[in-house]
Protein backbone atom coordinates (compact mmCIF):
# COMPACT_ATOMS: atom_id res chain seq x y z
CA UNK A 1 0.00 0.00 0.00
CA UNK A 2 1.25 3.65 -0.85
CA UNK A 3 2.11 5.14 2.26
CA UNK A 4 -0.06 8.26 3.15
CA UNK A 5 2.25 11.47 3.57
CA UNK A 6 1.88 13.13 6.80
CA UNK A 7 1.05 16.71 6.40
CA UNK A 8 4.51 19.16 5.98
CA UNK A 9 4.38 22.64 4.51
CA UNK A 10 6.34 22.77 1.49
CA UNK A 11 10.29 23.72 2.34
CA UNK A 12 9.23 20.72 5.27
CA UNK A 13 8.84 18.10 2.92
CA UNK A 14 11.58 19.31 0.43
CA UNK A 15 13.95 19.04 3.71
CA UNK A 16 12.75 15.58 4.32
CA UNK A 17 12.52 14.10 0.93
CA UNK A 18 16.63 15.38 0.69
CA UNK A 19 17.39 14.11 3.88
CA UNK A 20 16.06 10.30 2.58
CA UNK A 21 18.03 10.77 -0.59
CA UNK A 22 21.34 12.08 0.24
CA UNK A 23 22.78 8.23 2.31
CA UNK A 24 20.90 6.83 -0.72
CA UNK A 25 23.19 8.34 -3.42
CA UNK A 26 25.85 7.73 -1.16
CA UNK A 27 25.28 4.41 -0.80
CA UNK A 28 23.30 3.55 -4.13
CA UNK A 29 24.66 6.16 -6.46
CA UNK A 30 22.86 8.25 -9.12
CA UNK A 31 20.84 4.93 -10.67
CA UNK A 32 18.36 5.15 -7.40
CA UNK A 33 14.81 5.46 -8.90
CA UNK A 34 12.60 8.06 -7.44
CA UNK A 35 10.35 5.15 -6.23
CA UNK A 36 12.99 4.17 -3.80
CA UNK A 37 13.45 7.65 -2.89
CA UNK A 38 9.67 7.83 -1.88
CA UNK A 39 10.24 4.83 -0.11
CA UNK A 40 12.75 6.13 1.68
CA UNK A 41 11.14 8.98 2.69
CA UNK A 42 7.78 7.19 3.68
CA UNK A 43 5.66 8.99 0.66
CA UNK A 44 4.06 8.64 -2.35
CA UNK A 45 6.18 8.65 -5.31
CA UNK A 46 3.89 11.26 -6.61
CA UNK A 47 4.76 13.57 -3.74
CA UNK A 48 7.91 14.05 -4.96
CA UNK A 49 6.73 16.03 -8.14
CA UNK A 50 4.40 17.90 -6.32
CA UNK A 51 8.22 19.63 -4.95
CA UNK A 52 10.55 19.02 -7.49
CA UNK A 53 9.57 19.39 -11.45
CA UNK A 54 11.50 16.00 -12.82
CA UNK A 55 14.49 14.44 -11.23
CA UNK A 56 17.60 16.33 -12.67
CA UNK A 57 15.81 19.29 -10.65
CA UNK A 58 15.47 16.79 -7.42
CA UNK A 59 19.15 15.61 -7.62
CA UNK A 60 20.36 19.30 -8.26
CA UNK A 61 18.74 19.87 -4.76
CA UNK A 62 20.50 17.29 -3.05
CA UNK A 63 24.17 17.86 -4.02
CA UNK A 64 23.00 21.64 -2.89
CA UNK A 65 21.78 20.34 0.04
CA UNK A 66 25.12 18.61 0.78
CA UNK A 67 27.24 20.88 -0.07
CA UNK A 68 25.36 23.80 2.39
CA UNK A 69 23.14 22.30 4.12
CA UNK A 70 20.03 24.06 5.57
CA UNK A 71 20.02 25.31 8.52
CA UNK A 72 23.85 25.44 8.73
CA UNK A 73 24.90 28.74 9.62
CA UNK A 74 23.11 28.75 12.56
CA UNK A 75 24.01 25.21 13.63
CA UNK A 76 27.39 26.23 12.90
CA UNK A 77 27.25 29.45 15.21
CA UNK A 78 25.68 27.40 18.07
CA UNK A 79 27.90 24.70 18.51
CA UNK A 80 31.08 27.50 18.21
CA UNK A 81 29.42 29.52 21.17
CA UNK A 82 30.28 26.68 23.42
CA UNK A 83 33.94 25.97 22.35
CA UNK A 84 35.71 29.21 23.93
CA UNK A 85 39.13 28.39 22.90
CA UNK A 86 40.36 28.88 19.32
CA UNK A 87 42.74 25.41 19.17
CA UNK A 88 39.81 23.36 19.70
CA UNK A 89 37.22 25.92 17.25
CA UNK A 90 39.76 24.99 14.42
CA UNK A 91 39.64 21.33 15.28
CA UNK A 92 36.00 21.05 15.50
CA UNK A 93 35.61 23.22 12.53
CA UNK A 94 38.50 21.11 10.42
CA UNK A 95 36.67 17.75 11.40
CA UNK A 96 33.40 19.25 10.00
CA UNK A 97 34.68 20.50 6.46
CA UNK A 98 36.48 17.09 6.08
CA UNK A 99 33.54 14.99 6.65
CA UNK A 100 31.26 17.41 4.57
CA UNK A 101 34.25 17.29 1.91
CA UNK A 102 33.82 13.34 2.25
CA UNK A 103 29.69 13.42 1.81
CA UNK A 104 29.93 16.35 -1.08
CA UNK A 105 31.83 14.32 -3.20
CA UNK A 106 29.83 11.20 -2.64
CA UNK A 107 26.75 12.84 -3.96
CA UNK A 108 28.47 14.83 -6.28
CA UNK A 109 30.05 11.87 -8.30
CA UNK A 110 26.61 10.22 -7.82
CA UNK A 111 24.89 13.23 -9.33
CA UNK A 112 27.21 14.39 -12.10
CA UNK A 113 26.21 12.08 -15.05
CA UNK A 114 22.43 13.29 -14.84
CA UNK A 115 24.36 16.80 -15.29
CA UNK A 116 26.22 16.17 -17.54
CA UNK A 117 23.15 14.94 -19.43
CA UNK A 118 21.23 17.82 -19.38
CA UNK A 119 24.27 19.86 -20.44
CA UNK A 120 23.72 17.40 -23.47
CA UNK A 121 20.75 17.49 -23.78
CA UNK A 122 20.71 21.53 -23.99
CA UNK A 123 23.51 21.60 -26.49
CA UNK A 124 21.31 19.22 -29.09
CA UNK A 125 18.17 21.70 -28.34
CA UNK A 126 21.17 24.56 -29.41
CA UNK A 127 20.35 26.01 -26.23
CA UNK A 128 23.75 27.76 -24.06
CA UNK A 129 24.33 25.07 -21.41
CA UNK A 130 26.26 27.45 -18.58
CA UNK A 131 29.64 27.21 -17.85
CA UNK A 132 31.56 27.01 -14.58
CA UNK A 133 30.46 25.16 -11.38
CA UNK A 134 26.21 25.85 -10.16
CA UNK A 135 25.48 29.53 -8.75
CA UNK A 136 24.94 27.47 -5.68
CA UNK A 137 28.78 25.89 -5.36
CA UNK A 138 30.16 29.76 -5.73
CA UNK A 139 27.83 30.32 -2.77
CA UNK A 140 28.95 27.77 -0.60
CA UNK A 141 32.07 28.63 -0.86
CA UNK A 142 31.84 32.11 -0.20
CA UNK A 143 28.73 31.26 2.84
CA UNK A 144 31.84 28.90 4.39
CA UNK A 145 34.33 31.51 4.05
CA UNK A 146 32.25 33.90 5.88
CA UNK A 147 31.92 31.32 8.95
CA UNK A 148 35.49 30.62 8.95
CA UNK A 149 35.97 34.55 9.33
CA UNK A 150 33.38 34.42 11.67
CA UNK A 151 35.42 31.58 13.80
CA UNK A 152 38.62 33.72 14.07
CA UNK A 153 37.18 37.18 14.09
CA UNK A 154 36.66 37.28 18.03
CA UNK A 155 40.26 36.35 18.47
CA UNK A 156 41.69 38.66 16.03
CA UNK A 157 44.03 40.22 18.81
CA UNK A 158 46.02 37.29 18.91
CA UNK A 159 46.80 37.18 15.06
CA UNK A 160 49.43 38.07 12.83
CA UNK A 161 46.95 38.42 9.57
CA UNK A 162 43.46 39.50 9.84
CA UNK A 163 40.60 37.11 10.73
CA UNK A 164 39.65 36.81 6.59
CA UNK A 165 43.24 35.52 6.06
CA UNK A 166 43.31 33.14 8.69
CA UNK A 167 39.85 31.77 7.18
CA UNK A 168 41.51 31.39 3.58
CA UNK A 169 44.67 29.56 5.24
CA UNK A 170 42.30 26.99 7.76
CA UNK A 171 39.78 26.64 4.04
CA UNK A 172 43.15 25.66 2.02
CA UNK A 173 44.53 23.59 4.26
CA UNK A 174 41.84 21.86 4.60
CA UNK A 175 40.41 21.22 1.11
CA UNK A 176 44.46 20.46 0.12
CA UNK A 177 44.53 17.72 2.87
CA UNK A 178 42.02 15.43 1.60
CA UNK A 179 41.02 15.20 -2.24
CA UNK A 180 38.84 12.05 -2.20
CA UNK A 181 37.71 12.15 -5.89
CA UNK A 182 41.25 11.05 -6.43
CA UNK A 183 41.18 8.18 -4.58
CA UNK A 184 43.36 10.03 -1.27
CA UNK A 185 42.85 9.90 1.66
CA UNK A 186 43.01 12.58 4.07
CA UNK A 187 46.53 13.25 5.01
CA UNK A 188 45.98 15.51 7.84
CA UNK A 189 43.98 14.92 10.91
CA UNK A 190 41.98 18.06 12.33
CA UNK A 191 44.39 18.20 15.08
CA UNK A 192 47.36 18.41 12.58
CA UNK A 193 45.65 21.29 11.01
CA UNK A 194 44.96 23.35 13.66
CA UNK A 195 48.66 22.90 14.69
CA UNK A 196 49.83 24.07 11.43
CA UNK A 197 47.26 26.75 10.74
CA UNK A 198 48.05 28.74 14.11
CA UNK A 199 51.73 27.93 13.85
CA UNK A 200 51.03 30.09 11.17
CA UNK A 201 48.62 33.38 12.32
CA UNK A 202 49.54 33.11 15.68
CA UNK A 203 51.33 35.83 17.34
CA UNK A 204 54.75 34.84 18.33
CA UNK A 205 56.00 36.01 21.38
CA UNK A 206 59.89 36.23 21.90
CA UNK A 207 61.31 35.94 24.79
CA UNK A 208 62.92 39.50 25.68
CA UNK A 209 66.83 39.31 25.30
CA UNK A 210 69.18 38.90 28.34
CA UNK A 211 71.89 41.61 28.47
CA UNK A 212 74.94 40.35 29.01
CA UNK A 213 77.63 41.74 32.06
Amino acid sequence: MTPRATPLAPEERRTAILAALIPLLVERGGDVTTKEIAQAAGIAEGTIFRVFPDKAALLMAAAEEAINPSGGEEAFASVLAEIPDLRDRVVFVAGRVLDRMRLTMAVMVAVRPHLAAKFHEAHQKGEKAPIGPPPFMVKAQADLHDRLTALFEPYADELAVDPATAALALRSLTFGSARPELGMEPTLTPDQIADLVLDGVRIRHVPPMTRET
